[in-house]
């Protein structure tokens, strides 16, 4: 059984699809069973939606767009 927090550490490999079948299938059992978690879900899911789309409408120099990918792989790496 995943607690609350082993979800929130997740959410973000769950959303991206990079989680093995039974533990996506745990959270998605947790989620039922856990109004805040599945509000946290939500709300999550529409800042990275907001963030996604605020991106498309500007030019973000390439330097920062290539050091905040460095920094994303780095942290990916540090989690895997």
């Amino acid at each position: 059984m995943i607690c609350c927090k082993e979800c929130l550490d997740l959410l973000s490999d769950y959303l991206d699809g990079d989680l093995d079948p039974q533990t996506s299938a745990d959270l998605d059992e947790h989620f039922q069973d856990c109004p805040p978690c599945i509000a946290f879900l939500n709300t999550f899911k529409t800042s990275t939606n907001l963030c996604r789309e605020a991106l498309r409408q500007v030019d973000v120099p390439e330097i920062v767009q290539i050091k905040m990918k460095e920094f994303i792989d780095q942290q990916k790496q540090e989690k895997g």
